[in-house]
């Protein structure tokens, strides 16, 4: 129930256990029946998170007074209704348990509405999938069905139930693939394929260790140029933790441990949103920039004589045959450039304005080669703090899984740690301003590569109309950021906040992560990519105050 619950809400176990302050094996165990909450205050929080309207309390009250022991479920014993979102909130009074089990509303595909009985390990461990969805409002999930033989560590289901989008697949013949993921893309990613082999593994200290019960096929599976992840699983009490290595720093590190091979890595790559968002950011932009390499190096070159212009807007059909992440990056590039040269010559400090609503965008902050740089040589030519302000309307929070939020929150906490205090409005209204950095009432610079109509728009103006427009938007949300507060650590606490990220597990495992650095969790290929922004934004919030 709680996991139907959960998925018809569309939140993964991560957001769930973070919403009732919870592990996420705690989470799993709830899910898979085999430690259900006993406390009622657990389940009044995990009512509240999947906003069951205090369905789950009243079900867990019947479940306490019904059930006497295992049993099994039953067939369908009654048709009672063609509606069941009213049946469903009736449960606990009008379907009594009657010392099997209790009775829950399921749909039938001709959408009437059947009663059917369920022991209380069958209904915590297999749900009751068209009933729930039906409470939420919702058609039902379906789920792709993986049995133990093929999923022996419970990877599949567990990452599959984590990220909606990652469609993972076992190839046959498997030439050493245990599976095969398709990450998704986004507004321009392109979506990308990792190889996976997955191993039993255990915990010692501050690092995992992986057993390869086969080195032969472990080094024939790493040795190869693809893009591959070793994972590790460690298990305990019922429920699996997943670690993961890049393949390419995992090779040559086998060694043999008495008469079995082993890897070790950082306990800190454990699979979570955070490590997750990583992989996803990383993979998705470093394989389109890879596909385009020679390409797009020719296209910058080409389009070199813009340069020369103050002013200039190139549609994407100047680079023709490039992909959507080429055209960013070279949107992004060349903005970046414009800034720099018409910096100077402003008459006096800048507000910035950025259009990054979505982690997909903000990533490109924390990943492509020049925006780290780009960020430090304008903190240097400003010469102290700047502000740089945002556009990011609730709706377009509610819609961001939770590893995109903190891709976002991550490029903020970089722009923070260079002295850039980063302003927040949520008036979708601001949703249009271009980019733009503005002597405020003076003289204002143009320059847009986000969610614009070609690659870039830059420019260089004085026109009152323009400036004065950026100026009242920035002077608004200077006015009213949703994140004002004196220190930076006050502002990024308050953007956690708006996020919905806990403040507490931000700042642990980015600690976590930048004692060991990125690289060691996925490597870049191409040149145009970079891990330096990831890990200083890490190594930033690391250093933050937690809350005790």
């Amino acid at each position: 129930m709680i996991r139907e619950l959960r998925e018809a809400r569309g939140m993964s176990m991560r957001d769930l256990a973070a919403k009732t302050f919870v592990s996420h094996s705690k989470v799993q165990r709830w899910e898979n029946g085999d430690r259900p909450p006993k406390e009622r205050s657990e389940v009044e929080l995990i009512d509240q998170a999947v906003g069951a309207g205090g369905f789950l309390i009243e079900l867990w009250q019947e479940i306490d007074r019904g059930v006497t022991g295992a049993g099994h479920v039953s067939d369908p014993v009654l048709h009672v209704s063609d509606t069941s979102s009213d049946l469903a909130m009736a449960l606990s009074q009008a379907a009594a348990s009657n010392g099997e089990g209790i009775f829950v509303p399921r749909r039938l595909d001709d959408g009437t509405v059947v009663l059917v009985a369920l022991d209380r390990r069958a209904l915590l461990r297999a749900g009751v999938g068209i009933g729930a969805a039906a409470m939420a409002g919702l058609p039902a999930p379906t789920a792709a069905v993986v049995s133990p033989a093929e999923d022996p560590f419970g990877f599949a289901s567990t990452a599959s139930e984590s990220w909606s989008g990652l469609r993972l697949s076992r190839p046959v013949p498997d030439f050493g693939v245990d599976w095969q993921a398709l990450l998704p893309g986004g507004r321009s990613m392109l979506g990308s394929q990792l190889s996976l082999q997955v191993h039993p593994a255990r915990i010692e200290g501050s690092r995992v260790v992986v057993s390869i019960p086969d080195h032969r096929r472990a080094e024939e599976f790493l040795s190869r140029p693809h893009r591959s992840l070793l994972v590790g699983a460690v298990s305990s009490e019922g429920a699996s933790t997943f670690y993961a290595l890049d393949g390419r720093a995992a090779r040559g590190k086998l060694a043999r441990n008495g008469g079995v091979y082993e890897v070790a890595a950082p306990a800190a790559y454990e699979l979570d949103d955070l490590t997750y968002g990583i992989l996803w950011a990383v993979s998705n932009y470093d394989d389109a920039l890879q596909a385009d390499d020679q390409a797009l190096s020719e296209t910058r070159s080409d389009l070199k004589a813009y340069e020369r212009l103050s002013s200039s807007a190139v549609s994407r059909e100047a680079a023709p045959g490039l992909n959507g992440v080429a055209h960013m990056w070279l949107g992004s590039d060349f903005c970046a450039r414009h800034i720099l040269k018409a910096l100077p010559e402003l008459p006096e400090l800048p507000a910035f304005w950025t259009r990054e609503q979505r982690g997909e965008e903000a990533s490109a902050w924390l990943i492509f080669d020049h925006k780290y740089p780009y960020l430090r040589e304008t903190t240097k030519v400003l010469g102290g703090a700047s502000t740089r302000a945002f556009c990011i309307p609730e709706e377009v929070v509610r819609s961001s899984p939770r590893y995109e939020r903190i891709l976002l929150f991550l490029a903020v906490a970089l722009m923070e740690s260079l002295g850039i205090h980063a302003q927040f409005t949520s008036d979708p209204a601001y949703e249009s301003v271009e980019g733009f950095v503005v002597a405020p009432d003076k003289e204002a610079v143009i320059a847009n590569w986000v969610r614009g109509d070609g690659m870039w728009h830059v420019d260089v103006t004085a026109r009152s109309s323009v400036v004065r427009e950026f100026t009242i938007a920035a002077r608004d949300v200077d006015a009213d950021s949703l994140t004002a507060a004196p220190t930076a650590a006050g502002r990024l606490r308050a953007l956690a906040q708006y996020l919905d990220l806990p403040w507490s597990w931000l700042i642990q495992r980015c600690g976590q992560l930048a004692r060991y650095g990125s690289s060691g969790l996925i490597q870049s290929r191409s040149r145009l990519v970079s891990s330096a922004g990831i890990d200083a934004a890490c190594a930033y919030v690391a250093s933050l105050p937690a809350d005790h």
